[in-house]
């Protein structure tokens, strides 16, 4: 089975989005993959761990978890 591609930057515009409704919260990469799966489908961990290390726009908090840089 051929794997959907995503437009580029899908998944970091989504989990910004789920992030920035945390008013400075932060979660964990499965919070967020919880929260970006029904719009985007299943995405590979992969692809998340990739995507959270941007540190324009993530923060690392802790193991696994992470928030919206300020």
């Amino acid at each position: 089975m051929e794997r959907q591609r995503h437009p580029h930057n899908q998944l970091k515009s989504a989990m910004r989005e789920y992030l920035g409704t945390l008013g400075g919260g932060h979660a964990s990469i499965a919070e967020i993959k919880r929260s970006v799966e029904p719009t985007l489908g299943v995405v590979p961990d992969s692809s998340y761990r990739s995507a959270l290390q941007d540190e324009r726009y993530f923060e690392r908090v802790a193991r696994g978890v992470f928030r919206l840089r300020e």
